[in-house]
């Protein structure tokens, strides 16, 4: 198994769009349903190949147009994922 090195600060909205469009790996789908409803925010650890994949994934899904009124959200959480594999950065202070 790869390494979990790969820390990423996901909001519950993040999480619902990742279940809905990016197909994740079956360790990473559970990490995401465990999660509590009522926490806005949580580290989600993963490893390279599996933030490799989500973002290859939610990116499908905005290329095949399959998202409707989430494809603003979707794109923002892509480029937000891609910068967080291109610098190490999984921080949601991105945002500000």
């Amino acid at each position: 198994m790869s390494k979990l090195t790969e820390r990423i600060q996901l909001t519950n909205y993040d999480r619902d769009l990742i279940l809905k469009y990016g197909y994740p790996f079956e360790r990473l789908k559970k990490a995401l349903q465990r999660w509590p409803d009522q926490q806005a925010v949580r580290r989600i650890s993963m490893s390279e190949h599996e933030l490799s994949q989500l973002i290859g994934e939610l990116c499908r899904s905005i290329n095949h147009n399959q998202l409707g009124k989430d494809f603003d959200e979707v794109a923002d959480l892509c480029d937000r994922l891609e910068y967080a594999e291109r610098t190490g950065d999984g921080d949601l202070d991105i945002l500000l």
